[in-house]
């Protein structure tokens, strides 16, 4: 029967192998400049915001318009006829002009479209930056995902060898069955995380194609010459301090402060007087009372006399909204002070948890020689062996996590900098290595 499963098993080990190189050698790599690349392309929130972006230059025009003059022009023909009248036809025309002379609502208004300009600029820089941190983020997640792949791949191999070898002693007499079953268990188990690995890095794959609307098969892999440094200064109020003046989200903020104040101006302004200049000139021939013309220019002053209270209620309203901004501000400024220093934290602490995780490595595969040797002489058993195996794959594994997540970390303190743009990604592209 153990004969049998070590047939089967064999079967099983030669049909991977040969699906495996099937399916690599259909596999084509995606950097993640290239994904990027599609994602700035077709990138729906991005487009959004370019499109408030142009949207916000036409309020531009339409308030400058309100401040310039208006001229209308009439031409006019028609004909009479009654029964006690000669009948008479009427030909006419008129021009009308009029220019705001003194108006700080239409003054304000303006201010206030070109605030919301500087805040779709703002916005959309701040989603150009966004799209980068959320390719970054998706491509990491799915190397992290593939690592996790290439490890449990790797400790299936391990596994099986291990579960072979074990049952040729069994066949031998050797070892107990015991020792098989404990080989066997692992083996299954492994088998189950291969399994779920192989979903986790479909599902990042997904995730990347939502960016992008192309199939992404794989991804790159890190290279292992890059550094993983501690920031310099090391001092946290350092890189505080650069977010709070430049981080785009607080510069949004700003920005929807000074709007307020231009809608209290707005409606302080409906309780003020204003001054129009009109003027017209208009001309009319008529078939019986011959031709005529009028000139007209006027100074127009209009002042609000009594409107029940709502003008002052509006401005008490537009104070009430600036005080709502400046305290989503305050949390704007608390929030990016909380996510700076937690960054700048988890990177300087990750830098020394990846110095370690590298010496682990040495002290798992020390450690699994000295347990394989004890295996041999029948001081350790299979289960030790089969620990020992475990602890170095999963050294591995959380080193290589570790690097990666370093530079989302990385990422992530750039965007709250508001510095991050397609030169990170430029930069981080040439420290990736394509495995074939």
């Amino acid at each position: 029967m153990i004969t049998k499963r070590k047939m089967q098993l064999s079967i099983l080990s030669a049909s991977m192998t040969i699906v495996s190189t099937l399916i690599a050698s259909n596999l084509q790599a995606m950097s993640l400049q290239d994904v990027y690349q599609l994602a700035s392309q077709s990138d729906p929130l991005l487009q959004q915001a370019a499109m408030r972006f142009e949207s916000s230059n036409e309020n531009i025009i339409q308030a400058k318009a309100a401040l310039r003059p208006t001229v209308n022009g009439q031409v006019k023909v028609d004909w009479k006829d009654s029964s006690n009248i000669n009948s008479s036809n009427t030909k006419s025309y008129s021009i009308n002009l009029s220019q705001p002379v003194y108006s700080p609502a239409l003054g304000s208004a303006y201010n206030k479209v070109k605030i919301a300009q500087q805040q779709a600029k703002l916005q959309y820089q701040l989603s150009e930056q966004d799209l980068v941190l959320r390719t970054l983020n998706a491509y990491i997640a799915a190397m992290i995902a593939k690592s996790d792949l290439t490890t449990a791949q790797a400790q299936e191999r391990a596994i099986q060898r291990r579960l072979e070898r074990v049952n040729a002693e069994f066949e031998v007499g050797v070892i107990a069955i015991t020792d098989v079953h404990e080989a066997q268990a692992t083996y299954d188990n492994t088998k189950v995380n291969l399994i779920i690995s192989q979903g986790q890095l479909d599902n990042s794959l997904e995730a990347l194609q939502r960016l992008t609307g192309e199939t992404i098969k794989q991804v790159d892999s890190l290279k292992s010459g890059y550094k993983t440094s501690p920031l310099k200064p090391g001092n946290t109020q350092h890189w505080i301090d650069q977010a709070i003046a430049s981080n785009l989200t607080i510069l949004t903020g700003k920005t929807s402060i000074k709007s307020s104040q231009e809608d209290i101006d707005i409606a302080s302004a409906a309780l003020k007087p204003s001054v129009d200049l009109q003027a017209s000139h208009s001309r009319e021939n008529n078939s019986l009372q011959g031709s005529r013309s009028d000139n007209q220019i006027a100074l127009v002053l209009n002042m609000p006399l009594y409107n029940g209270g709502s003008l002052r209620s509006k401005v008490r309203q537009s104070m009430s909204a600036q005080q709502i901004e400046k305290s989503k501000q305050q949390d704007n400024i608390r929030s990016v002070t909380q996510t700076t220093r937690t960054l700048v934290r988890d990177i300087q602490t990750n830098v020394l948890a990846i110095t370690a995780r590298k010496q682990s490595i040495v002290s798992s595969k020390a450690a699994l020689e000295a347990v394989s040797e004890g295996f041999k002489v029948g001081t350790r058993n299979i289960v030790d062996v089969l620990q020992s195996e475990q602890s170095l794959f999963s050294a591995e594994n959380l080193y290589a996590t570790a690097r990666l997540n370093h530079i989302k970390m990385l990422f992530n303190l750039q965007f709250q900098l508001g510095k991050l743009d397609k030169s990170n990604i430029d930069e981080l592209t040439r420290w990736m290595k394509t495995e074939k």
